[in-house]
């Protein structure tokens, strides 16, 4: 007998997991992203790129709650909204080299208000579309940094939360995943312009995967061999299918969601590790800044080679230094407040920029992950290293902290309400009794915007 395809062995892997297959910790996992998701999403309700998708679904009623507002819209309208508003302050979580709790629970929250699911199956196609997410790059890791993992294999793991959720059978589920990869599409020439192109790929992704998922619930089909076909997502995006056995190997052993790292800092994944080097070398040196004679930054080649690592300035926007190795790695050093979003508007700080022009970014010279940090100052040199992104694995504990410190001011005692809500989802029969709860009222509204 043939071997299924890729896109069927994932449709029965999504089709055939249910809630009771989930290991304890996968759970406590699950609500752990939910509430880091939903606190990125409230910290972001005042920026731009949100406030552009919100215009651009004007007039659109639905029945799907955008977070922190008092409007509900279509699905796959809500899934694009509400992806923005969790990636907007970049400290939204990562695995897969992308940012899955930006995609997957907009289009699995959207999906569960539309068809009146609860807590149980919302967190079951939750971890199911961190998986996808993760193993659509895994199947094809040539797509980076051509094109952006978020935007790309995004798409798919929006289309296994939202297919999960509308309760696909496996052929519909094939062609669902089908479709979102022809849907997928990004690229990251936006980190190095500084604009909103970026992060409104990550809105369309969502909304792309709910799409998909709806379409295939309508009759639509999708090859079947869409994902390591000649004319395929693998050769389109990576150029080889070489390694498309990775995407269905060991499904579910473990669950991939239990690979996530969260972000302490809203910045880029990928200098979270030297910020968080300078910060421990600033410290245990008392280092002074104006001592400092050079910065070398050691990374590997996957980092080194992401848009926007090496921006220098001039920064045309805040997006552009929040994802510049020196330009954080000095702000970093010169004890600026790195973990406040709203620092990061500070693009023309003199000093972080005179520091800036002494750190060096080293050429990669190996196939680690490891990341070095080594500062020259007042005649010595000391230096730092880590496994990148190992200091990063969330908790429940992390996450239900970092929700409170992102939600204090806007929420107040109503953070600790939606903490209790998460923490026993698999008790609530339908979403709404979360979801009524992420809407603020007009007037609310307007005074928090105000």
């Amino acid at each position: 007998m043939d071997q299924p395809t890729i896109a069927r062995q994932l449709a029965q892997f999504i089709c055939t997991t249910s809630f009771d297959a989930l290991p304890p910790e996968v759970v406590e996992q699950a609500k752990s992203r939910v509430l880091d998701s939903l606190g990125t999403a409230f910290a972001s309700r005042k920026l731009p790129v949100p406030g552009v998708a919100l215009k651009f679904t004007a007039g659109n009623q639905g029945e799907a709650t955008v977070f922190g507002h008092a409007r509900r819209l279509p699905a796959v309208d809500a899934a694009l909204v509400n992806a923005t508003l969790i990636n907007g302050t970049t400290h939204d979580d990562f695995v897969g080299k992308a940012h899955p709790g930006a995609v997957t629970l907009p289009a699995a929250m959207a999906i569960a208000e539309q068809a009146g699911r609860g807590g149980r199956e919302l967190l079951t196609g939750l971890v199911l579309g961190y998986d996808l997410v993760a193993r659509a790059y895994l199947g094809g890791p040539a797509m980076l940094p051509k094109f952006r993992a978020t935007g790309v294999a995004g798409a798919v793991g929006a289309a296994a939360s939202a297919g999960s959720l509308l309760g696909l059978e496996v052929d519909a589920m094939t062609s669902a995943l089908g479709l979102s990869t022809m849907f997928a599409s990004g690229f990251g020439e936006g980190f190095v312009s500084g604009t909103m192109d970026v992060k409104l790929n990550v809105g369309w992704a969502s909304r792309s995967g709910v799409s998909a998922a709806l379409m295939a619930h309508c009759g639509a089909t999708a090859s079947p061999s869409a994902f390591e076909g000649k004319s395929g997502f693998f050769m389109a995006f990576a150029g080889t299918v070489e390694h498309a056995s990775r995407a269905v190997a060991d499904l579910g052993r473990p669950f991939l969601i239990t690979e996530t790292v969260y972000k302490e800092r809203p910045v880029c994944i990928f200098v979270q590790t030297p910020v968080g080097l300078a910060l421990r070398l600033a410290r245990e040196h008392a280092i002074d800044p104006a001592k400092i004679e050079r910065v070398v930054i050691h990374a590997p080649e996957a980092t080194f080679t992401n848009p926007g690592y090496r921006n220098v300035a001039p920064f045309i926007s805040q997006l552009q230094a929040r994802i510049s190795a020196r330009f954080t790695v000095a702000a970093a050093l010169l004890g600026r407040p790195v973990d406040e979003y709203d620092y990061y508007y500070n693009t023309g700080d003199a000093e972080v920029l005179a520091l800036a022009e002494r750190i060096d970014l080293a050429d990669p010279t190996d196939d680690t992950q490891n990341i070095r940090l080594d500062v020259a100052f007042a005649g010595q040199q000391v230096s730092a290293s880590a496994f990148e992104m190992d200091a990063l694995r969330p908790s429940l504990e992390k996450s239900v902290a970092k929700f409170r410190r992102l939600t204090a001011s806007l929420l107040g005692a109503k953070a600790d309400e939606i903490v209790r809500t998460v923490l026993a989802l698999e008790t609530v029969r339908n979403i709404r009794d979360l979801t009524d709860q992420l809407r603020l009222s007009d007037k609310v509204e307007a005074e928090a915007l105000s």
